[in-house]
């Protein structure tokens, strides 16, 4: 079945209403973090209650409008058809969320037969929506929003988001390439609300090592419709594989492709 335009007017509107469920749900935890139950998934990875439940809440919501698509989640898997799916994080930046710091985000992504559609970032702490149609531009809460465009390399800053399955000695490198340039750097925790605050001009580029595709596919159609370049994750990398991740504004995309060997498009 192709998808027209009216079928993903639909799917965006039901997934804003659903988003704005799922952040209510999650900030609900977050006021309550200190009860819920955490189990490891590996070095510094974390999982809690609050994860599953907002996941399984945008599916359920989600499977119900629209029965024949499928997902990806980060707690609960692949299921139905790749080529129609939702990518789902339900909450990234676990470690923030846990420790009470509010930088962390719901995440949703549409995609059709390998491109990003639709794609949704809420962040309930601060009662913000960050919201993109391929091809329509960017909103934050229904106003649009651009990428600042510095001029040079030393007005810049760059977000970076580590994990401990990465190697940190290229991440140490790469961090020393870009201050000889007297760009100034943020690790934040979160990759997709880095990418909603390169979409808005309140940062400029991220370099994050190792993501999966509900980490950054929504951010990354952010940053492209809010003018800025970025990795092709789906092409270079697939929905279910580990990949980098890489957007900037124009002035940084060389120097971010010379240090992070990442092509940008």
């Amino acid at each position: 079945m192709t998808l027209t335009a009216p079928d993903l007017d639909a799917r965006f509107a039901v997934a804003g209403e659903v988003m704005r469920e799922a952040g209510a749900l999650a900030l609900d935890f977050f006021r309550r973090r200190e009860e819920l139950a955490v189990e490891s998934k590996g070095l510094q990875d974390v999982v809690s209650i609050a994860d599953r439940a907002v996941e399984t809440l945008i599916r359920d919501r989600l499977r119900a409008a629209f029965p024949g698509d499928g997902f990806v989640g980060e707690e609960h898997g692949a299921e139905g058809d790749p080529a129609r799916c939702w990518v789902i994080d339900p909450i990234d930046g676990t470690q923030n969320f846990l420790r009470g710091i509010p930088y962390w985000t719901v995440v949703l992504a549409f995609v059709v037969d390998g491109r990003t559609e639709l794609s949704f970032t809420g962040d309930p702490v601060h009662g913000e929506m960050f919201s993109a149609r391929r091809g329509q531009g960017v909103w934050r809460d229904g106003g649009e929003v651009r990428c600042r465009r510095p001029e040079r390399l030393d007005q810049c800053c760059v977000a970076l988001s580590f994990g401990f399955k990465d190697d940190w000695r290229h991440y140490v490198e790469v961090q020393g390439r870009f201050l000889e340039h007297g760009v100034d750097m943020r690790r934040l925790g979160s990759t997709a609300l880095i990418l909603a605050h390169i979409a808005d001009g309140r940062l400029d580029a991220i370099y994050a090592p190792g993501n999966q595709s509900w980490d950054c596919l929504a951010g990354l159609l952010l940053v492209q419709e809010a003018g800025g370049v970025a990795v092709d994750f789906l092409a270079d990398t697939g929905l279910l594989a580990r990949g980098p991740v890489v957007a900037t504004v124009p002035v940084l995309r060389e120097l971010a492709q010379e240090v992070t060997g990442v092509r940008l498009i």
